[in-house]
């Protein structure tokens, strides 16, 4: 009821296999510019500024808060 195995040609795979990734490549080149890719797959990040500025509010009472539990935890409070 088994059939015969048949001998794989890894050549012959390796060359379908790049045939086919190169035939997807070169149509996704032709369709999106490099730039709207990346744009489309990397986030765009905040300035460092607008970073600085956000977190400066914020930053002051975590500030307060972090040295509280390392002053209670070092017995000193």
């Amino acid at each position: 009821m088994e059939t015969k195995g048949h001998e794989l040609d890894e050549d012959q795979v390796d060359s379908a296999i790049a045939d086919l990734l190169g035939a997807e490549m070169s149509s996704e080149q032709k369709s999106e510019p490099a730039e709207s890719v990346a744009s489309s797959v990397l986030p765009e990040l905040p300035s460092q500024e607008s970073m600085g500025e956000d977190l400066a509010g914020n930053d002051a009472g975590l500030t307060a808060t972090l040295r509280q539990k390392w002053a209670e935890l070092c017995g000193a409070a």
